[in-house]
């Protein structure tokens, strides 16, 4: 099945928004739902760095066309909470299974 259109970028859930802020949207708006499903925040930053898959050994994620900011596991985890609360409304008008 096709994801729908996620589009959590377009939500800009933060005032002022870098770059790499908008990018790390796009970044979860391309990642699977049920992928996203399965996050508990509650994990430590080992275990999130795990179950992303694409971090870095100096504990930052790999995001393309971030040159001015790091996404640390703090601001991971202040992102995917928002793009989990986003979805979380969307979901049924996008009709998507809940």
């Amino acid at each position: 099945m096709a994801e729908p259109g996620w589009n959590f970028e377009g939500e800009r859930p933060f005032p002022d928004m870098s770059e790499t802020g908008v990018n790390l949207c796009a970044y979860f708006d391309a990642m699977p739902d049920d992928k996203l499903r399965t996050w508990r925040r509650d994990v430590s930053d080992e275990q999130l760095m795990e179950w992303d898959g694409n971090f870095t050994s100096e504990g930052n994620l790999l995001l393309p066309c971030c040159e001015s900011e790091e996404v640390d596991p703090a601001m991971y985890r202040a992102y995917i909470e928002a793009c989990i609360r986003y979805r979380d409304r969307v979901r049924a008008r996008l009709g998507v299974a809940g």
